[in-house]
């Protein structure tokens, strides 16, 4: 980072010369000097010098937000390299939000306790996002839902759980515990946005079951599943979301009632991705090892009705 936008940034901060220079080190005139520098070359003044110090011009207000995102940069990457210099570097996550919101804290959570210095990068983003992110090397795991994963990569699966149709209370559903699939073209609904494993899953198994998707009247679409919920909760439209939503401690939900739609497989799992075994970091080892460890103790565990299933798992209704 250029050593006169860290003065400019002190200066900014500080709001006098002479207070900044005294945090930098340096001698007022340095100061003064390396700001003229820095203003020569910009070709614009970045302060306005008063009697009550410094004032940023808009040129200088401009500059501050673009220091401020290259200090951050910058820290980032000095942090990375101290890492890596331990030996250490981060480990890249992307991750569907379901999994992001239900399945991962409890993991990363143990990760850190084990590996304070290990930076951790998560990216939540859907999971054809995911997917594409693993296989281009952007990211060392991935979780997502459902199939759509190529032969290139190494897909472990880790979970099961059950997509329903979400109703508001105050619907006229709401008393019935299934609804056919001629029951779905008088509904407006609220899906995720194209690209989500749930909306993926939900289309083909409308598909399968001889429903044309694009006769579902789509009033929203939206890549939060909050927003999402209380759009149906307050009755404005339906959607199609995991049952452990509704059940999530992490997520709290009122006024919503699901319902089966007969004909219909929506089951599907949440899937580990990864490159090749012999590619990957130990670190990145670890962490997958982690990941299919925490599922395996879940397995262990009663599976409780509307939670994630692990896969394999025969819970008890």
């Amino acid at each position: 980072m250029d050593f006169r936008l860290r003065i400019f940034l002190a200066v900014a901060r500080a709001g006098q010369l002479t207070q900044a220079s005294r945090q930098l080190n340096l001698s007022p005139s340095s100061v003064s000097e390396q700001l003229a520098s820095l203003e020569h070359e910009l070709g614009s003044a970045l302060f306005w010098r008063t009697s009550r110090g410094m004032k940023l011009t808009l040129s200088g207000e401009q500059l501050l937000r673009a220091s401020l995102r290259m200090e951050g940069q910058w820290n980032a990457v000095v942090r990375d390299l101290a890492g890596m210099a331990k030996g250490l570097r981060p480990v890249r996550i992307a991750a569907s939000q379901t999994a992001v919101e239900l399945y991962l804290p409890t993991p990363l959570g143990r990760f850190r306790r084990d590996w304070p210095d290990v930076p951790l990068q998560v990216l939540m983003v859907n999971s054809q996002a995911v997917v594409d992110m693993v296989a281009s090397g952007n990211v060392d795991v991935g979780l997502v839902e459902g199939g759509g994963i190529p032969s290139t990569l190494v897909s472990t699966p880790l979970w099961q759980d059950q997509l329903a149709l979400m109703v508001s209370h105050d619907h006229v559903l709401a008393e019935r515990e299934s609804v056919d699939l001629e029951d779905l073209r008088e509904l407006d609904w609220i899906l995720r946005e194209k690209g989500s494993g749930t909306r993926a899953i939900f289309e083909q198994a409308l598909a399968v079951s001889g429903f044309p998707p694009k006769e579902l009247n789509v009033i929203m679409e939206l890549a939060s599943l909050r927003a999402i919920l209380a759009m149906v909760a307050n009755n404005v439209g339906v959607s199609v979301l995991s049952t452990a939503i509704v059940e999530s401690d992490p997520i709290t939900v009122h006024g919503i009632a699901s319902l089966t739609i007969d004909q219909t497989n929506l089951r599907r799992s949440l899937n580990l991705v990864t490159l090749r075994e012999g590619s990957r970091e130990p670190l990145v080892d670890n962490l997958v090892e982690r990941l299919v460890k925490d599922a395996a103790r879940h397995h262990r565990r009663r599976s409780r009705p509307g939670r994630l299933d692990p896969i394999g798992s025969d819970p008890k209704t």
